[in-house]
């Protein structure tokens, strides 16, 4: 069967987003006004939040505040924060430490509906024809947008449950790997931040071998 990620298994399906997911934008500039940011309180995401290294949130708003964008906008553990305004290629996972926070206007929430993998959405939205889907989808601009309505059509590839788990347990052995090697590259920075002013300033210097041990 053909589809938009190229050939798949004839016992795969082929469905729209809006089938398996639930899609909902972030609130407007009406609902959720730039005057309600605070620092404290309940952390809103932002499409300047969310990098390859998670969410990060920037603004929070007050509880008041909260209790009338909840349940609509609340963000859940295993939910999907996709940019919906600037690089709209870019989404991350909300997790455990991210519950209860809210969804900003900015962004757009994919909520995998029962039965479906949310970590296998996730690796979905990484492939390059999906990557280059979400592009030619945005509206170009002053401020590039993704329209929620366009993006629940957006085509999904559904294998069995079987084959999505076997997807998302590569998928997370790597990023775990990927982890552990930018670990590694953080302490060899730091490293090498402390050994050079000592060698500019006259003081023993390590051998190349020890070094490469230490690191």
């Amino acid at each position: 069967m053909d589809t938009l990620i190229g050939p798949v298994p004839d016992d795969w399906q082929m469905r729209r987003l809006d089938e398996c997911c639930d899609v909902q934008p972030g609130p407007s500039g009406t609902t959720l006004r730039s005057s309600a940011y605070m620092i404290g309180g309940v952390p809103v995401v932002k499409a300047g939040d969310i990098s390859l290294e998670g969410i990060h949130p920037s603004v929070s708003v007050d509880e008041e505040t909260a209790r009338r964008l909840r349940p609509r906008y609340e963000l859940r553990p295993g939910d999907i924060v996709l940019v919906r305004i600037g690089i709209t290629t870019r989404h991350a996972m909300v997790t455990d430490r991210q519950n209860s926070w809210l969804l900003g206007g900015s962004c757009i929430r994919i909520r995998a509906k029962q039965n479906i993998s949310a970590e296998y959405i996730g690796c979905y939205l990484t492939h390059p024809a999906v990557q280059e889907w979400l592009a030619e989808h945005t509206q170009r601009g002053v401020l590039p947008t993704l329209n929620g309505r366009k993006i629940r059509t957006m085509p999904l590839v559904l294998p069995p449950a079987a084959v999505q788990l076997s997807i998302t347990e590569v998928a997370r052995a790597i990023d775990t790997k990927i982890r552990a090697h930018k670990d590694v590259i953080q302490a060899t920075q730091a490293l090498r931040g402390l050994l050079i002013p000592q060698m500019l300033a006259g003081n023993p210097v390590l051998t190349e071998a020890s070094v490469s041990r230490d690191a």
